[in-house]
């Protein structure tokens, strides 16, 4: 159990260990993308982890969820080389595209993974810690990727060479899992995307509150993440460009304590729960008010928020789904997810052609109150949380 724990929390921080995280996006402008064309970029990203859930579905079932996932960060490292290659708008898309893929795997493959072994060491009373513990480490690997913006002075490219080490020492950490841990769903053939969306949705209507609870997990992930355009919000309140990772690493440090104490909120009533999801919308529309560096506490508290409630919400998810189903489940949630996040991403983009990111802020805002509302009427006492 500790040479498993070590292996999948090693691979939660190396693959987000990423120096270029904070750069990448103002390396794209600075090779002439517009803040539209930015937003396109992530909604591309999106686009390529949904096409892909077909075959990585497929892929995770026939040669297992370690290796599948080794698939994955092989397109990750191809990504971020072709940005270096070719940093133009066609470069971009591509990359972009096969980052999504590789998306796709780490959330088919991976979370599967993570909560498939520690079943299979009978730990899953321990699940949503390891999960917090998981989400942690990632986040960890995130906040230090900040300091990228700092060795810009190097050259972009001794920023991408150093991520594709990362990835590669992810890939160890990989083939370091036990074999035990290391499952392999059976299917007998590839599922198209369609009949995919299908099978999730009728297993989902067939398990009370999977449908809700999901929907929840996912509006709560996605409305507020604005983790992609991070950097350029930096900018924009007057921050240098040598020291905008400062603004990812400090609410990314604030999601860190969120996701890593949130365990210890497994009990919360349903009605604290959900109100919290309308103070992050409250938090982020202070922050869109004021709009300066003295204002980035109030998106901290948000972040520390939503970080922690969709580590509760994401761990009852779990816990509802039927462990036979678990890989099509979690390729129809990775599939809605994106499409969320697509929907998220032409928001953003959409406010930033009002002159401002600041009117993107304030719209997700205003969507995280109505999500509250909609969560309080229509859930409250009805999804309670499942004992394992």
């Amino acid at each position: 159990m500790k040479r498993l724990m070590i292996s999948l929390y090693g691979f939660a921080f190396f693959n987000k260990f990423l120096l270029l995280t904070p750069v990448y996006a103002i390396f794209m402008q600075k090779n002439g993308l517009t803040d539209w064309q930015l937003s396109t970029m992530f909604i591309i990203s999106a686009l390529g982890t949904i096409l892909g859930q077909g075959p990585i579905t497929y892929i995770t079932n026939r040669v297992g969820q370690r290796w599948s996932m080794i698939c994955g960060q092989i397109l990750k490292a191809i990504a971020i080389l072709l940005w270096l290659a070719l940093p133009t708008y066609v470069g971009f898309v591509v990359g972009m595209f096969l980052w999504g893929v590789q998306a796709g795997f780490r959330s088919v493959a991976f979370e599967g993974l993570v909560y498939d072994s520690v079943a299979a060491y009978g730990k899953k009373r321990e699940y949503s810690r390891i999960l917090g513990r998981k989400s942690t480490y990632e986040s960890v690997g995130v906040a230090l990727s900040a300091f990228g913006s700092l060795l810009m002075f190097m050259g972009y490219d001794w920023v991408t060479w150093a991520s594709v080490a990362s990835i590669l020492i992810s890939m160890i950490c990989l083939l370091a899992v036990p074999y035990r841990a290391n499952t392999r769903p059976q299917s007998d053939m590839p599922m198209p995307i369609r009949k995919l969306l299908k099978s999730g949705i009728r297993v989902c209507m067939k398990t009370p509150c999977l449908m809700s609870v999901m929907m929840l997990a996912l509006l709560v992930a996605n409305v507020p993440y604005l983790d992609d355009f991070l950097s350029p919000i930096g900018l924009q309140i007057g921050i240098p460009t040598e020291y905008v990772g400062i603004v990812p690493l400090f609410l990314l440090g604030c999601a860190t304590i969120g996701q890593r104490f949130a365990y210890k909120f497994t009990n919360i009533t349903e009605t604290l729960l959900y109100a919290l999801i309308g103070l992050v919308g409250v938090a982020f529309i202070g922050f869109g008010l004021d709009y300066d560096v003295g204002a980035l506490w109030m998106m901290g508290v948000a972040y520390m928020l939503f970080y922690g409630i969709y580590t509760l919400l994401y761990s009852r998810f779990q816990h509802l789904i039927p462990s036979r189903h678990r890989s099509v489940v979690l390729s129809f949630y990775t599939t809605v997810n994106y499409v969320l996040y697509m929907i998220v991403c032409g928001i953003v983009g959409l406010g930033a052609t009002l002159g401002s990111w600041r009117y993107s802020i304030f719209i997700l805002g205003g969507l995280m109150l109505v999500i509250s509302g909609w969560a309080i009427i229509f859930m409250r006492g009805k999804c309670r949380p499942k004992q394992v």
